[in-house]
């Protein structure tokens, strides 16, 4: 088995990148974090994708001043 080491474009603001969630208001942790550690991650694309719970999905955003402003489309269980 061989592994890369993989180096992204650099990015043009401080939101690319993997973001671990690790407080929501409608759900504990037992929850978000329920398959996996929850995350949102940020390509310098400004494409990108989420998981919580038994929620995932991708998103595209776009930075709004200091602001990261973005849609998404995902699924959950069912």
């Amino acid at each position: 088995m061989a592994l890369y080491h993989y180096t992204p474009p650099k990015a043009d603001h401080a939101y690319v990148g993997m973001w671990h969630i690790y407080e929501m208001e409608m759900w504990d942790a037992s929850y978000f974090n329920m398959e996996i550690q929850a995350y949102v991650q940020i390509e310098p694309t400004e494409m990108g994708q989420f998981q919580f719970g038994l929620v995932s999905g991708g998103l595209d955003g776009h930075l709004d001043g200091d602001r990261f402003e973005f849609t998404w489309e995902g699924q959950d269980e069912m």
